[in-house]
């Protein structure tokens, strides 16, 4: 059911050579999602589009049934999950949560592990610096409550650099914790919001990264700051072979989780008042790296225009994110051999 619908959508239904080490995630597919409706399943998605692994996450009621549909689907297809978790904030959520790792840890071995972004976008969710370090100080105590369940079931838990915590931040946060089970969801993009680099933000989280979120990226600039696209692979800036040899010396298993998300380019008001009022001197946007952020992105004009989907129906969306999917899957296929 669902290979046909990719195929009606222009997407390879059969694949000379499965991605062993790439899958998606559903941020990158909502259109798709939308279209598919109850029919929607990623994992079927991610084995139909010759990926080797899916980002998914489990039943909200933990239903037998359910978790073992799931299992039986990556053990049929010898796949490997990364899973999305919200992390428990009280002692209330512990035993949900509790219930929920070691559903994952009975997967045969085949979830790498569980997944949390913690925050928003750090510069929209907060109005000051205060509000932000309150919710750092929940989100580290809510890791700390955790991390025995973890440690029991030793299931590794991956915090993404989700536009909250600048790099730097993050690899504190993680090393704080004194645990081989807490480490990081490496998204290649999400840092330029935080005034870093590509490869400021690499550099710094690469020791703690457990799975890659997979995109390459594009930038220019607006009148009240910078727009930041993800773009196809080969469209952008990033060095993705160099990026997964990288990590597969790091661990030859890592998962690289695509999510080439199909939208207008996202805002990020760096040159308002606004935005500056989340970071203080404890936390603090060195001017150095936005002096660094701006040259690198004069260096790396956008190669092409920014993906968009303002006036475009949602049939023409969905066109537009199929099409950047598959290029990502193509690109990986002809450029990334060590994936398959």
């Amino acid at each position: 059911m669902l290979g046909s619908a990719a195929a009606a959508a222009g997407m390879a239904a059969t694949t000379p050579k499965v991605l062993r080490y790439m899958g998606s995630a559903g941020p990158g597919l909502t259109a798709r999602i939308r279209s598919m409706g109850k029919q929607w399943d990623i994992v079927e998605y991610c084995h139909d589009m010759g990926l080797g692994a899916a980002h998914t996450s489990l039943p909200n009621d933990l239903d037998p049934a359910g978790v073992k549909k799931i299992r039986d689907q990556i053990n049929r297809y010898d796949m490997r999950l990364t899973v999305g978790l919200r992390t428990a904030k009280t002692d209330a959520e512990l035993p949900k949560y509790e219930a929920a790792v070691k559903a994952c840890a009975e997967m045969d071995g085949r979830v790498a592990c569980v997944h949390d972004p913690f925050s928003g976008r750090r510069y929209e969710q907060f109005k000051s610096a205060a509000e932000f370090h309150q919710f750092d100080a929940a989100c580290k105590a809510a890791v700390r409550r955790v991390e025995p369940i973890l440690r029991k079931y030793k299931m590794p838990l991956a915090i993404e650099n989700h536009k909250g915590w600048r790099s730097g931040e993050l690899a504190e946060w993680v090393k704080s914790t004194g645990s081989e089970y807490v480490g990081v969801c490496l998204d290649l993009v999400n840092n330029v919001s935080l005034i870093e680099t590509p490869q400021q933000t690499i550099d710094t989280l690469a020791p703690y990264t457990i799975f890659v979120s997979f995109k390459d990226i594009g930038t220019d600039f607006y009148e009240d700051g910078i727009l930041l696209s993800e773009v196809a692979f080969g469209d952008g800036h990033l060095d993705l072979q160099g990026i997964v040899e990288r990590f597969q010396q790091k661990d030859p298993k890592m998962l690289f989780q695509l999510e080439m998300l199909t939208r207008d380019p996202l805002k990020v008001p760096i040159f308002t008042e606004q935005y500056w009022k989340v970071y203080d001197e404890k936390s603090p946007a060195p001017s150095r790296d936005l002096a660094m952020l701006i040259a690198w992105m004069r260096n790396h004009p956008p190669k092409k225009p920014l993906p968009r989907t303002s006036g475009l129906t949602p049939a023409e969306v969905l066109a537009l994110e199929d099409r950047l999917n598959q290029q990502c899957i193509d690109y990986a296929r002809a450029h990334l051999p060590s994936l398959a």
